[in-house]
């Protein structure tokens, strides 16, 4: 859009090839001219609330987990509380357009940036995956039914899309944005940047990244492992451990290592023989990555539980080591005598690091200490998939405004 004598004239997009779930072709390319809102603001607030209720009430919502954690993650109680935690006596504003591409392996994702974007203050224009997840249409329809009633004061905030791989229409959007967010693999992420953003744009990017879990076999023992094991299952199988956050490796700390091995797998194998469906590609593919390994280390052993859990037992940690990694129950498992033997795989691409009967306060302090470069979040075991505003070491909120300094 251009500003010729005072008249506003659209930006020409390409739309042709644009599929439009929520908003549409004049909202679009108008809406880099919306005034960008306060930290906080009432508007979004109160969308956002009123979002929240409506998920809860559409009982497709009840099938799926990802989106009741949502809905639960924005009501009104949650929100205040976040609020209250940040410093509101600076005046922060948004940035003004916030363009998103979303990931194709986490259904949800595109929700939960689009909220931290919202309550920066910011217009989303959001890609989502080609893929068909009825998450997306939920929330997608859920908004389009508020956007066109309650809130529609701000319905031109608003632009979700699906549109397949374009650089045209990529560049388009890019080019009007202030802030620029990037879920994906890193060839994603590179085919995208070359896609210029306005000199004062911002870009946040979310690249390839795993994580490990670290377990104290002597607390595990006395742990309700039934309980620990739902835990580790909505880490891992609820997402294919397509997430960045689900642990690929287990590190077992303790007296008792093997017994707790052989508990700890036992239970996981009941419910994921119940919940999850193995398709015969993916063991294949496991077995794969597994001989990758084998021909690059020389030391590692497999065993597999009915292909529904692949255990590769490896006597040395080293920073290539989850290069070989995959999805579908593929594990990685190291017996630890001291905390100090997982520093070769605390590198840039080590994001989380989940803990049960370890203290978190000690781990992070083991990372500050020991300068680690990798390592964003230190949770609970069953916590890694928590929605949360400071992602990947970015404070989204606070990331996506700017101070207004007096």
């Amino acid at each position: 859009m251009q500003n010729l004598g005072g008249a506003v004239i659209p930006m020409q997009i390409n739309t042709d090839k644009i599929n439009f779930l929520v908003g549409d072709e004049a909202i679009l390319c108008s809406i880099q001219y919306n005034p960008a809102l306060p930290m906080f603001s009432d508007k979004m607030l109160g969308f956002l609330e009123d979002l929240s209720r409506k998920l809860m009430d559409d009982k497709r919502s009840r099938s799926y987990q990802d989106v009741m954690s949502y809905a639960y993650w924005i009501r009104k109680s949650s929100l205040e509380r976040i609020k209250k935690s940040y410093n509101t006596k600076l005046a922060r504003i948004g940035r003004g357009v916030s363009f998103h591409i979303a990931p194709s392996n986490v259904p949800i994702n595109f929700a939960v940036s689009m909220t931290s974007a919202l309550l920066a203050g910011n217009s989303i224009v959001i890609r989502v995956s080609d893929k068909d997840y009825e998450q997306v249409s939920i929330v997608c329809d859920a908004m389009n039914e508020l956007l066109s009633g309650k809130h529609a004061s701000v319905r031109d905030y608003f632009c979700i899309v699906r549109y397949p791989h374009d650089d045209e229409i990529t560049s388009q959007i890019s080019a009007m944005c202030d802030i620029r967010i990037i879920w994906g693999g890193d060839e994603t992420i590179r085919r995208i940047r070359s896609a210029a953003i306005p000199p004062r744009a911002i870009e946040m990017t979310f690249a390839d990244r795993h994580s490990i879990a670290l377990i104290d076999s002597d607390y595990y023992m006395s742990a309700d492992k039934k309980e620990v094991a739902k835990g580790f299952f909505t880490d891992t199988y609820y997402t294919d451990q397509n997430a960045c956050s689900s642990p690929r490796l287990v590190v077992w700390f303790g007296d008792r290592i093997e017994e707790a091995k052989e508990s700890f797998w036992k239970e996981l194998l009941l419910l994921v023989k119940e919940k999850y469906r193995m398709e015969p590609v993916v063991a294949v593919d496991k077995y794969a990555a597994f001989c990758g390994l084998a021909m690059s280390a020389g030391q590692a052993r497999l065993q597999s539980d009915e292909n529904y859990i692949m255990r590769v037992r490896i006597d040395e940690l080293t920073d290539n080591v989850l290069d070989y990694k995959h999805g579908g129950g593929y594990f990685y498992e190291y017996n630890a005598k001291d905390i100090e033997d997982i520093l070769p795989v605390l590198n840039k691409r080590c994001q989380t690091i989940s803990v049960l009967g370890i203290d978190k306060d000690n781990v992070r302090d083991f990372v500050i200490k020991n300068g680690v470069q990798g390592v964003d979040r230190v949770v609970d075991l069953g916590q890694t998939m928590a929605l949360e505003f400071v992602w990947d070491g970015y404070n989204m909120i606070e990331n996506m405004t700017r101070i207004v300094h007096a």
